[in-house]
């Protein structure tokens, strides 16, 4: 292939109904709220069987507006994997809370259920689990300690749209789920995001919070302090072209997972982390993967040598528990916390995985990374 051509860690692929639903929007002049907004809620939230579906900004305000509806109010604790996007620490900032990081598997990337209890105090409020990266964290104990402890679920579905856990979807199990549309999520509003739950309570709250919390006789006294998280039609008729293309996202998420896994398992030193047998349905956001001691190289020095070749990367997040505007904040937790969410940000990477990527392409970068591979350190 063209060495010279540039492999994106990310692309988005436009079809004929995003096209037409936006002329439509723009031949209507239902731009800002509309129709395409109601039926995305609609079809999407019932897609991951739940009752409700608020649609919002992005899935920062997702989140935010799930934290907020259900009522996590100052000094508030919630329990977050450490390992995610500053999104969710920063959703739980807004309402004044307080995040408080767990540690991840090394081998799968998501929350260590083991760790949950020992974390849990008088001021837990919530649990906000992470699907990070297309598998389902394990809910069966999730659900059975913040029942014990009377605790909210937040699921952070951002990157899992579809996936299922024990033929579950994810969004469906705790108390209510956030999921992006963002450019490079699995389908996208450009920028945009909702809420899902099957509270008629908790929607209803979300509905008005994200609404400026009109009131319900004089729209103009206001119920609470609310938020503008309204998702413009036009960004939720991209969304629904996107949605009804979802089935065929997903087989090319499938064929991009099988082609890397079948080039790179074997490669010493390159782990791909582990799919548990209760991810019914895993569905590759982008394709992870992390280095140890046997790969000849460091991460850092590996994706420096793939730009060269014209192959993008991104580094795997930087984990709450090493955010030092969020330590000096709490002081509550430290550099040291999370050692495995420590070394999957030292080690850990992902590779270019937009549903548009040719199977000669992903051949070149596991070609790459194997020459890499053979080489004495």
């Amino acid at each position: 292939m063209n060495s010279n051509k540039k492999i994106p860690v990310f692309d988005i692929a436009l079809g004929e109904k995003e096209k037409e639903y936006i002329k439509d929007c723009v031949d209507t002049s239902f731009i800002g709220q509309g129709p395409y907004v109601k039926k995305l809620e609609e079809k999407f939230s019932a897609f991951v069987d739940c009752k409700y579906g608020i649609t919002t900004t992005s899935g920062t305000t997702a989140l935010h507006l799930a934290c907020a509806a259900l009522d996590i109010q100052k000094d508030d604790q919630v329990l977050v994997s450490s390992s995610t996007n500053m999104a969710c620490p920063f959703a739980i900032d807004y309402c004044g809370a307080i995040p408080v990081p767990i540690d991840i598997e090394k081998d799968t990337w998501q929350m260590d259920i083991a760790k949950i209890e020992d974390k849990i105090n008088d001021k837990t409020k919530a649990i906000m689990v992470v699907h990070l990266f297309g598998h389902p964290v394990d809910m069966d104990p999730v659900v059975e300690i913040a029942k014990k402890h009377n605790l909210k679920i937040i699921e952070d579905c951002a990157e899992a749209h579809g996936v299922e856990y024990k033929g579950k979807k994810v969004g469906s199990i705790g108390d209510i789920g956030a999921f992006s549309f963002f450019a490079n999520k699995t389908i996208t509003c450009g920028e945009g995001g909702m809420v899902v739950t099957n509270s008629p309570q908790i929607a209803e709250r979300a509905k008005s919070l994200k609404n400026l919390a009109y009131g319900k006789i004089n729209k103009f006294m206001h119920e609470d302090i609310g938020f503008n998280y309204r998702l413009p039609n036009i960004s939720a008729a991209l969304g629904l072209g996107q949605f009804e293309n979802i089935n065929n996202v997903f087989k090319e998420k499938e064929r991009i997972y099988n082609r890397y896994k079948k080039n790179l398992e074997n490669i010493k030193g390159v782990n791909i982390p582990a799919i548990r047998k209760w991810a019914t349905k895993y569905i590759m956001w982008v394709f992870n993967l992390y280095l140890d001691d046997n790969f000849p190289i460091t991460r850092d020095e590996l994706t420096k040598k793939l730009k060269e070749k014209n192959i993008d990367t991104r580094d795997a997040f930087v984990p709450i528990n090493q955010q030092k505007i969020l330590i000096d904040k709490y002081k509550i937790f430290d550099e040291n916390d999370c050692p495995n969410a420590n070394y999957i940000m030292e080690n850990g990477f992902y590779l270019p995985s937009g549903n548009t990527i040719t199977n000669e392409e992903i051949d070149y970068v596991c070609e790459e990374i194997k020459k890499i591979s053979l080489q004495k350190s």
